[in-house]
């Protein structure tokens, strides 16, 4: 995952730098020094090597969100927070080693950079070592305003993201398809927003009965591939988890208000659980641990079905696999679903649940023949 530079730097100085860039780029590049000189000309102090060399990639993000990756580049692993960078994208500025000093050049090869940004920004720029005689404060002034929009768009975004982390949390093997539920979805993310009550009609999956609920939204949870509200429901006076696909109606109560439950956090109620458990209280943490023959245990090795999911290497191709975790009845119907494939070794409730379950299904079978 890419790591974007921690630094408040005035968009100035971000243009500042970007402007020594190209202005030295036709003789050879810039140097360190210069790069610090030009930091000091807007801050009024000498920068370090290494506040430099984020600026440096601060820009070159701005014009290629995926241009670092995973190692660091040679002489720029300064500290532990950046050691596991690398270049996997096309640079705007790049380093060129030449002697013992490094200088530093400017890339406008705009066949080289990533679509929607080699149009006017970067016309704007190559144009620059032409124009900057008579239009140098014009150029700078317009390249501020950039840099000033662009971070400033970037952390409202950062705002909105922290802000839907507490509105979803999402879990579990595979991505789910929210276009299923999206105009449902969208109103439950509102409700949570203005904190208003919905009112919905709920299929119950046990009898096929349709009741009315009246529910303070937490939030949305997404697990193994559904979609569910979790909320208060004031009917049972109690958390409870709701399948998206079995609402048939939702409608925001506009005229409603309540407050969330104070310190809740979506996370850390239902990080732990299997599923979706639909009680205030899921039980005690616990160890689960099954073992998977050869074949399903590819599944096992390459998909995630649980946060706590660890794997253990057996004998010809078998895998053992433990979770840690709450509301482990829930795992009864995925369970069945792998058949003989998967085990249950501990703990020994779950195991008897599990057989009672399969000696159930086999009994209603026989009574059909």
């Amino acid at each position: 995952m890419t790591r974007y530079p921690r630094t408040g730097t005035q968009p100035e100085t971000l243009v500042k730098i970007l402007i020594t860039v190209i202005e030295k780029t036709p003789s050879g590049g810039a140097t360190m020094e210069e790069l610090q000189e030009a930091y000091a000309e807007i801050n009024d102090r000498q920068p370090s090597v290494r506040t430099i060399y984020r600026l440096i990639r601060r820009l070159n993000l701005f014009f290629d969100p995926l241009c670092y990756g995973e190692k660091p580049e040679p002489g720029e692993d300064l500290d532990e927070d950046d050691a596991d960078e690398v270049v996997i994208g096309e640079k705007v500025i790049c380093g060129q080693r030449r002697g013992n000093r490094t200088y530093y050049i400017f890339r406008d090869e705009r066949s080289d950079l990533p679509a929607g940004v080699d149009d006017t920004t970067m016309l704007l720029l190559s144009m620059y070592p032409q124009l900057r005689g008579a239009m140098k404060s014009s150029i700078e002034a317009a390249m501020q305003s950039v840099f000033q929009n662009t971070l400033s768009g970037l952390s409202t975004f950062a705002g909105i993201l922290s802000e839907l982390e507490h509105m979803v949390y999402v879990s579990g093997a595979f991505p789910a398809d929210p276009a299923k539920s999206e105009l449902m979805i969208r109103e439950i993310l509102r409700a949570i927003r203005e904190k208003k009550r919905v009112r919905l009609s709920y299929l119950r999956t046990y009898d096929g009965a349709v009741t009315e609920r009246v529910v303070e939204p937490h939030g949305l949870l997404c697990r193994l591939n559904n979609w569910y509200l979790t909320g208060h429901c004031t009917q049972r006076r109690q958390r409870r988890v709701f399948l998206l696909l079995n609402i048939k109606d939702l409608t925001v109560i506009e005229n409603s208000f309540y407050r969330m439950p104070p310190g809740f956090s979506l996370k850390e109620a239902y990080q732990d659980v299997w599923g979706t458990w639909t009680e205030d209280e899921s039980g005690d943490l616990e160890t689960v641990r099954l073992k998977v023959r050869a074949g399903p245990a590819e599944r096992f090795r390459h998909n995630l079905f649980h946060e706590s999911q660890r794997t253990k290497e057996l004998s010809g191709g078998m895998l053992e696999v433990t979770y840690r975790l709450t509301g482990a009845q829930e795992m009864i119907p995925w369970l069945m679903s792998w058949g003989g494939a998967v085990e249950v070794l501990e703990p020994l409730w779950l195991r008897e649940e599990l057989i009672r379950n399969l000696q159930e299904t086999m009994r209603y079978y026989r009574q059909k023949q």
